[in-house]
């Protein structure tokens, strides 16, 4: 259980934020500081497009990864479907991390429970069968395997979290694995995969023993690794950081490891920290993630400071607003988990700045797609997307999911921001990362209310100087109680009968990631300068998109399946990667005539994914049209596909 912090209230820690060259003071004690009185309104905000500081601290790629339990599920037809969903929208998801490659074969629900049929006995051969169709699961789609080494199989312990009293079985076990994966996958794709060492050995569902014995655990799987001859990339302890005193002191445990040990592998540290741990604890502390990372890493430039300087990279892959992930929860249905995401990825990216010159990086995810927990339309339980009443695996997107297509429009680069000194966090709940590069600017904001945002409209004045382009577009795409919603247009009941006919199709309408108003396109401006005003209610998320104007068209996307499921047609082309990509335009064509004639919209604009589902059409035969549209106003050819029969 979860203690109150030691520390002094007045000791501070300086946050240096990615849009800015100012520090934001942030307190170090645990519970945060209430925002102070009332900020100017609006609030001016003056903004640079100019580069400054390190290069992708806001990468998608350290905060575009989820999680989901056990490998077994990951073919099971409902993450077929999300799996699909995540590779519609490149660039929105990277990696996936997940558990159970050691003991799969048997579906486990929320802890590990069986020792699965990878190795049934010592005499018996190794059977990675299942786990490899789980990796190729997530591979097929383009997205990166984050392993857990986890758990025992028979082989090697009666019990799947119970360690045994030698390891060298367990070495070969880990050496095996890594020979069948580069053999099947590929030493230069297996290079980039994370290989992490357990997860959370100081807590009994997933580890039975004490921390000692798990030092010995990942001396012998790192050893194991270095022997293989594989280029890996391995890290650990994946601890549960529930305190902020067992916390510290169990990572500067596996630290010293490190240090005493140098020829060990550690290519990354990794801890779950959550907003919140405990039922009285109702509400979550962002903080609380910044104040682990913070010191993990100052305990990392301390022990092992040569490995930092080789960039270590610090790993919350479970920053969750609340622990229980089986456990209902009504924020993870609505605006709040995005907001709660978008202010955990630009804090972070605070955190990437002011540590960059000494080679560490951060990254934070959520454990959040846990699809096979979904159990009736928006149950509150962790996931991606919640199911209609027709299967488990018709499937409809959550407001968290459009949090992820928000990433893929942002810079690699900070851009240069000249803020009043109280306007963000930790002074109010306003959170601002300004990014840049030769594509676009993506100026992400976002309002974590914790307490489920009363409060009133914040209003900003939003100007950007030194824009390198004569013409520009203009897109504000929002994520709130009225854009990229579902759960809000069904009435916030939790859960909910979602009916698979009108209601899904409406449903799946309003869930796609919205604008606050049409784009803006081929703007000229005036001494490269553009002005916005923005309101933003507590945890709104909110993108502003600015782009060069471009008049050579997309190129068109191709088919790659429309196929008629339980009276729906499932529709998938090829995505669009292009930088200036803005919308799909998804028609409904007449059969007749070679699909000529007058057409229906039967997706949302903007459509940002290259998966569609026409909910209920009517019987008979139809052909679709897709074309993809640019920022510039740009479409693509019209593409038909084949005849589709319901």
């Amino acid at each position: 259980m979860e203690g109150n912090s030691g520390d002094a209230p007045d000791r501070r820690v300086f946050l240096r934020t990615i849009a800015t060259g100012a520090a934001l003071a942030m307190p170090r004690s645990v519970r945060a500081e209430p925002p102070k009185g009332a900020v100017p309104n609006p609030i001016r905000l003056d903004a640079l497009a100019r580069a400054d500081g390190p290069p992708d601290v806001l990468s998608p790629m350290r905060f575009n990864m989820v999680g989901v339990f056990d490998a077994d599920w990951l073919t099971d037809a409902r993450y077929a479907c999300l799996l699909d969903m995540m590779a519609a929208s490149p660039g929105a998801f990277g990696a996936v991390r997940f558990f159970g490659i050691l003991n799969s074969g048997e579906r486990e629900t929320t802890f590990p429970t069986t020792s699965g049929h990878v190795w049934p006995a010592p005499d018996a051969a190794m059977d990675f069968s299942a786990t490899m169709e789980a990796i190729a699961a997530v591979t097929s789609r383009g997205l990166v395997p984050f392993l857990a080494l986890t758990f025992f199989p028979a082989a090697i312990s009666p019990s799947p979290i119970d360690p045994p009293a030698d390891f060298a079985s367990w070495q070969d076990l880990v050496r095996t694995f890594l020979d069948r994966v580069v053999e099947r996958f590929g030493a230069a794709e297996v290079a980039h995969w994370w290989f992490e060492v357990w997860n959370e050995p100081n807590m009994p569902p997933f580890w039975g023993s004490n921390f000692a014995r798990y030092l010995d655990l990942y001396r012998a799987t790192a050893k194991a690794v270095r022997s293989s001859g594989h280029r890996v990339r391995v890290g650990g302890p994946a601890l549960a950081w529930m305190s902020p005193r067992e916390g510290p002191e169990l990572m500067e445990r596996f630290l010293t490891l490190l240090r005493d040990e140098p020829d060990l592998p550690c290519d990354f540290l990794s801890f779950h920290r959550k907003g919140s741990w405990v039922a009285e604890e109702a509400e979550p502390r962002l903080e609380r993630l910044l104040e682990a990372a913070e010191t993990t890493a100052e305990l990392a430039l301390r022990l092992v400071p040569e490995r930092c300087a080789r960039g270590l990279s610090i790993v919350n892959n479970e920053a969750d607003m609340k622990v229980g992930f089986d456990t209902p929860y009504a924020p993870r249905m609505d605006e709040r988990f995005p907001a709660w995401l978008a202010a955990s990825a630009i804090s972070h990216a605070a955190l990437a700045a002011r540590y960059a010159g000494r080679g560490l990086r951060f990254l934070a995810a959520a454990d959040n797609a846990n699809q096979h927990l979904a159990r009736e339309p928006f149950d509150g339980r962790r996931s991606l997307a919640t199911r209609s009443s027709a299967a488990p695996d018709d499937l409809v997107k959550l407001p968290v999911f459009a949090f992820y297509e928000l990433l893929r429009l942002l810079g690699d680069r900070a851009g240069i921001l000249e803020p009043p000194s109280d306007a963000f966090f930790p002074h109010t709940d306003l959170h601002y990362a300004l990014t840049v590069d030769q594509h676009r600017v993506g100026a992400l904001f976002t309002r974590f209310s914790a307490g489920g945002g009363r409060s009133p409209a914040l209003r900003l004045d939003w100007q950007l100087r030194d824009i390198p382009w004569p013409r520009v577009n203009l897109a504000h795409f929002r994520i709130d109680a009225a854009h990229a919603n579902a759960f809000a247009a069904a009435g916030r009941r939790m859960p909910a009968a979602l009916d698979p006919g009108k209601e899904a199709r409406r449903l799946r309408m309003v869930a796609e990631l919205g604008v606050a108003a049409p784009i803006r396109r081929g703007l000229v401006l005036k001494d490269g300068r553009l002005r916005l005003p923005l309101a933003l209610d507590a945890n709104t998320t909110a993108l502003v998109w600015v782009t060069p104007f471009d008049p050579d068209p997309p190129p068109a996307p191709r088919w790659t399946d429309a196929v008629a499921e339980r009276g729906n047609v499932v529709l998938r082309w090829t995505p669009n990667r292009e930088p200036g990509f803005y919308s799909y335009e998804l028609l409904r064509m007449p059969a007749a005539n070679g699909g000529r004639g007058r057409a229906v919209r039967v997706a949302p604009m903007p459509l940002r994914s290259a998966l569609w589902v026409d909910t209920a059409p009517s019987p008979g035969v139809h052909v679709y049209g897709v074309r993809a549209l640019s920022a510039s106003g740009m479409r693509s050819p019209l593409v038909l596909s084949p005849p589709v029969r319901v």
